[in-house]
């Protein structure tokens, strides 16, 4: 496979990854998408001037999570609110407010969340060992695990609220 084919199916398969991953962080929909954008880009650069990525979930991930702390420390982005775009499947009105309430809830307590349980949650749920999530943020693997379970932790107090 050329390097053309191989950038391009990356993009193909984990664009959509990496910009959830950085709407996750906290990141506004404008920013994310430019920042993907530029992920790939540096991926062609890399692999164009020679060096090798045997990883390149991996690695997009990485510089997306660098690319994404940076800009919203320089630019001093707030935490973007979460859209869960799933309606409710509930029977009644009464279910379906119920649904909406613990919806609200559990969208709060996400942007309560640090930006490094954020982004170990987001990453997780992509499938993720703790190894490889610590080394996309840049944390130990026993800090992954401390982030994952405070951050699961809150989450079912809230929505068993």
């Amino acid at each position: 496979m050329d390097l053309d084919e191989r950038v391009t199916t990356a993009y193909e398969e984990m664009r959509m990854d990496i910009y959830r991953y950085l709407l996750t962080i906290g990141l506004p929909a404008h920013a994310a998408q430019d920042i993907t954008q530029d992920c790939f880009i540096r991926l062609y650069e890399t692999l164009h001037g020679g060096t090798s990525v045997e990883n390149s979930r991996a690695w997009l991930l990485r510089v997306a999570h660098n690319l994404g702390i940076n800009t919203m420390t320089a630019k001093g982005f707030e935490t973007a609110e979460l859209d869960f775009d799933q309606p409710a499947q509930a029977a009644t009105v009464e279910e379906r407010l119920i649904e909406e309430e613990r919806k609200h809830r559990l969208r709060r307590e996400i942007s309560l969340l640090s930006t490094q349980q954020r982004a170990c949650l987001e990453l997780r749920a992509q499938g993720l060992r703790y190894r490889e999530i610590g080394e996309i943020i840049g944390i130990s693997t026993s800090a992954v695990g401390e982030f994952l379970r405070r951050a699961i932790s809150r989450l079912r107090t809230a929505l068993s609220e």
